[in-house]
């Protein structure tokens, strides 16, 4: 039994890996399709915020978690600089998780734009696909 067990963590590591990083992909991939979509989406909660003073700066903003989404997810992929892909993985959700929250509770917007127009989910199931991959990446 002591055997098996390095190996079943190896294993539920590398499916860890491989769910989040491909969530972080698709999740990069899709907001990328359309950059201007993210951005009117960011403006949108940056409105119900209260921060709308920070809307000019949405478009630079879509573009960095574009690419922080997609790096993030090719790193876990790829299991190259697996340490920042983690680190990048884990700063999103901590930023992302609270807002997911906050959001499902308040329902300042109808959805949250996580996977731009390619799969439209309520904010709960945002905010508990947020704590699943929250619960994956502590298992990486």
């Amino acid at each position: 039994m002591n055997n098996q067990c390095p190996t079943i963590l190896k294993i539920l590591s590398l499916v860890s890996r491989l769910l989040v990083g491909s969530t972080f992909i698709f999740s990069g991939f899709v907001k990328a399709i359309d950059p201007l979509g993210t951005t009117y989406k960011i403006q949108d909660y940056l409105e119900v915020m209260g921060l709308s003073f920070f809307s000019e700066l949405a478009l630079v903003a879509a573009f960095a978690l574009i690419t922080a989404e997609f790096l993030a997810g090719a790193l876990l992929i790829v299991n190259v600089n697996l340490k920042l892909g983690l680190w990048l993985s884990t700063l999103l959700m901590v930023a992302m998780t609270p807002l997911t929250l906050w959001i499902a509770i308040e329902n300042p917007v109808t959805d949250c734009g996580c996977f731009g127009d390619a799969i439209v989910i309520s904010n709960w199931a945002t905010f508990w696909k947020n704590i699943v991959l929250d619960v994956l990446i502590l298992v990486i």
